[in-house]
């Protein structure tokens, strides 16, 4: 039985949400300095691969439902300043490194960071 494209969606949109927390949430630690002022950088300030990751996903799942095709590795491009979205297989084949299938943006200095994402949306790697 094939499932709906919206509902498809949403359950990747879900096992996403899910992987991202499991990957970069923090246990909550309670303080035990009460002077920390509310602007401190110490307090819920987000890093730049959680603002990466999130668009990443979010870039995913709407090419995903545009029907781009995942199974040679494209690079989806910029998701965040410094950082683009490229897809590879887990373990890598050798599609995965070609020139034309891996971010011009990366590999001309123009981003320093990337997010490596598989063809089903699961996270690889992030540098």
């Amino acid at each position: 039985m094939k499932l709906p494209v919206a509902l498809a969606a949403i359950i990747i949109a879900i096992f996403l949400l899910v992987a991202y927390l499991a990957f970069f949430q923090k246990k909550a630690v309670a303080p035990t300095d009460f002077t920390v002022p509310v602007n401190s950088p110490q307090v819920n300030v987000p890093k730049p691969e959680d603002e990466a990751l999130k668009n990443a996903l979010n870039l995913y799942i709407t090419k995903k439902q545009e029907g781009v095709d995942f199974t040679n590795g494209p690079c989806l491009g910029k998701i965040a300043d410094d950082w683009v979205l490229d897809i590879a297989h887990n373990p890598r084949q050798p599609v995965d490194n070609k020139r034309e299938n891996q971010c011009a943006d990366y590999r001309e200095g123009r981003a320093h960071h990337f997010i490596e994402l598989d063809p089903n949306g699961n996270l690889i790697d992030s540098l």
